[in-house]
């Protein structure tokens, strides 16, 4: 266990709370430690320097300290706690996933300041399953690429992603680098980026196959996303299972109120 000073190295890019900002600034201190521990710069089992040490060194108040802090203990990403040896202490991060505005994973990653990294496990043309021809809206005959990819955050595997995407819509795209992000290949080399999605999230078992390539036992439980995707045309143009580490991630969504259909419609009063 490292226990930190204020004048430590991995501490001395410090956020800059006096220029503009829409964000306030416990946000901005949030977002700081928050990418210093997904990154691996501060690595679980650190002790943080005191409240003390970093509120002076920030220019903030106490108060607001606390509030940065808060919001990343209810990412699991610090422990706090009380007494004589208390503080507050790095723990294991996992990765949080935004599924708000549909950014592919390299650029989740590239937002949390980590390398994301792809290997290929299969990557072939096909006559689509019933599933993936139903979901896509194919006619029969018709094919679709399939890339199985094993997804990694600074070299951790995370993310299995099983990718279906129409063959007829995506004309060679198998002869593409796949390392990177297949939405801004889509997107950049096909003029068909992504709209809206539906998505569906379950928990399911590892299987043996599975397990071995995300380094956990089959069995473990995975974060299950299944997603079909439509272009600008509310055609759908992807079909995906993404199996996500569940000790290493969580996903995030944001949902609004459904009124409902007897919802009182609001009216500008007559002049």
């Amino acid at each position: 266990m490292r226990v930190l000073s204020i004048d430590d190295a991995v501490l001395a890019a410090r956020p800059d709370l006096g220029g503009p900002s829409e964000q306030p600034a416990h946000s901005r201190i949030a977002t700081w430690l928050e990418k210093l521990i997904v990154s691996g710069r501060l690595t679980p089992g650190d002790k943080l320097p005191s409240e003390v040490e970093i509120a002076g060194a920030l220019g903030v108040s106490r108060m607001t300290l606390r509030q940065a802090l808060a919001a990343i203990e209810a990412k699991g990403l610090i422990r706090r706690s009380r007494g004589r040896f208390g503080g507050n202490f790095v723990e294991t991060p996992r990765l949080e996933f935004d599924h708000i505005g549909l950014p592919g994973f390299t650029e989740q990653l590239r937002r949390l300041d980590m390398s994301a990294g792809a290997r290929v496990i299969k990557a072939v043309t096909r006559p689509p399953s019933s599933e993936v021809r139903q979901a896509l809206k194919l006619k029969r005959g018709a094919h679709v690429h399939e890339i199985i990819r094993m997804r990694s955050a600074n070299s951790t595997p995370v993310l299995l992603e099983q990718t279906y995407l129409p063959a007829a819509r995506f004309p060679g795209l198998l002869s593409a680098d796949l390392t990177g992000s297949v939405y801004a290949l889509m997107a950049e080399d096909f003029d068909t980026p992504l709209f809206a999605a539906d998505e569906h999230i379950e928990a399911v078992p590892a299987t043996d196959s599975s397990a071995e390539l995300l380094g956990v036992a089959a069995g473990d439980p995975l974060l299950s996303v299944t997603r079909t995707a439509y272009d600008r045309n509310d055609i759908p143009v992807e079909f995906s299972h993404d199996y996500f580490r569940s000790d290493r991630t969580r996903i995030r969504v944001r949902s609004g109120v459904d009124r409902g259909p007897d919802a009182e419609v609001e009216t500008s009063p007559a002049s």
